[in-house]
């Protein structure tokens, strides 16, 4: 993944840090810096200022090893380098393919990136719906897990539900802008003249990865949809009237249709009784367990993917399971990062925010829609990471990299033509 991002990188060569970018672009630089960071030697003595509760977890982690072998030689804030190290590639890709990919869309292509978004849910839709009704324990029919159900390329179904949770509004919105664009040309909105091959086609594409979304099961998967729906309604409220959003509640509906044809009502029956009756039970466990973490690394945290090592030591007995995640992204970054990562995430969040309202303001071509369907989609991540950490799945990752680059591209507006209202939007192609 570093490879290909560098090479990347040197061709499409992204303008970083420049005009109203520059904020996201710096603080997505100090998110890097701190992962750094914390694989950096430090003497003990600074070691211990800035982590004090380290010393004491390095013992119980190591309990071979001499005390005098802490005491003496520096060591990196993190307590499993070797997870940070992995961590900090893949930030680094993952930050390349944000900056590389918002280059592009800026330059053009924006709606063969939204294709090629749409084709590989559904591709990942098929096949997550046929392994899942053929070898539900197995994952690609070879590799048997006894108490697991795996769910097309991923092993754990929510993981896979916030792929689509990303893909579907994405899709739809590329739907939309596809349907605008031929009524700026002379046709009409929401008629079978508006349902070319590839409108067809994004529409088979939408089913299929409801449908599966609606197999896999996953709750905090079907919140998040939930949101990114509700996200989208409430940004289409600026731009259509009311008969319009009628269509496209109609369209909601027949969607639904479709999900609830492929739904397994004894199955999803089974999902909300478990809900009553253990709440957030198991999870609050976890929680429980993290909080002491947080205090006790809030300066500078256990390392940026050392949460499942450190945990060896944080979990109370009895160990019946293993806590290799939070199951909340947020209190996992706090507790990996403390606020030596907290403070420019928190920069990323607000400069995104801020630069996202700018350009759904001055958007006034169709490609308005793809940029709905991206916010949307990253809204609905931001709900599900509240239960689950899918964004540590490097797939997930770069697709919400590729998703924040829809919402945040700024493509050049082509000149207008006297007398002429709309603008074309064919240079995007």
């Amino acid at each position: 993944m570093v490879a290909a991002a560098i090479v990347l990188t040197l061709i499409v060569r992204p303008s970083v840090a420049r005009g109203d970018m520059r904020a996201l672009d710096l603080a997505l630089a100090a998110c890097l810096a701190a992962i750094a960071l914390q694989l950096l030697p430090l003497p003990p003595a600074v070691r211990l200022a800035l982590s004090p509760a380290s010393r004491g977890v390095d013992l119980r982690l190591r309990i071979d090893a001499p005390v005098s072998a802490f005491a003496d030689a520096p060591h990196p804030l993190t307590v499993d380098s070797s997870a940070t190290m992995q961590s900090l590639w893949l930030a680094v890709s993952v930050v390349l393919a944000f900056w590389c990919a918002r280059a592009l869309f800026g330059r053009g292509g924006i709606r063969v990136g939204a294709r090629a978004i749409a084709l590989f849910g559904l591709a990942a839709a098929a096949f997550g719906i046929a392994q899942h009704a053929t070898a539900p324990h197995s994952l690609y029919w070879l590799r048997p897990f006894k108490y697991t159900e795996p769910f097309g390329p991923y092993l754990n179904r929510s993981d896979f539900a916030m792929w689509m949770v990303m893909s579907l509004p994405l899709t739809a919105g590329y739907l939309l802008t596809r349907m605008y664009s031929r009524q700026r040309r002379g046709g009409r909105l929401f008629t079978t003249e508006g349902f070319d091959d590839t409108a067809l086609f994004l529409v088979v594409a939408l089913g299929l990865m409801a449908a599966a979304l609606m197999v896999a099961l996953s709750r905090s998967g079907l919140i998040g949809a939930a949101v990114a729906a509700l996200s989208a309604w409430s940004l289409a409220e600026q731009r259509v009237h009311r008969k319009r959003r009628a269509w496209l509640l109609a369209g909601v509906g027949a969607l639904a249709v479709v999900v609830l044809f492929f739904a397994n009502a004894s199955a999803l029956a089974a999902r909300v009784d478990d809900t009553l009756e253990r709440g957030m039970g198991p999870r609050l466990d976890i929680w429980r367990a993290t909080l002491p973490m947080i205090r006790d690394f809030w300066r500078t945290g256990v390392g940026t993917g050392a949460y499942e090592r450190a945990m060896i030591v944080y979990q109370p007995a009895p160990h019946e399971t293993y806590f290799n995640h939070a199951h909340n992204e947020y209190l996992q970054l706090l507790s990996e990062g403390g606020l030596l990562f907290a403070i420019p995430g928190a920069l990323v969040v607000v400069a995104a925010v801020v630069a996202i309202r700018r350009r759904l303001a001055f958007d006034r071509t169709p490609i308005y829609w793809i940029r709905v369907g991206a916010v949307s989609g990253m809204a609905g991540v931001a709900v599900q990471s509240l239960w689950e950490t899918g964004l540590r799945r490097p797939a997930n990752t770069v697709l919400f990299a590729i998703v924040a680059a829809f919402a945040l591209h700024s493509a050049p507006q082509p000149a207008r033509r006297s007398g002429d209202d709309s603008t074309s939007v064919s240079q995007r192609e």
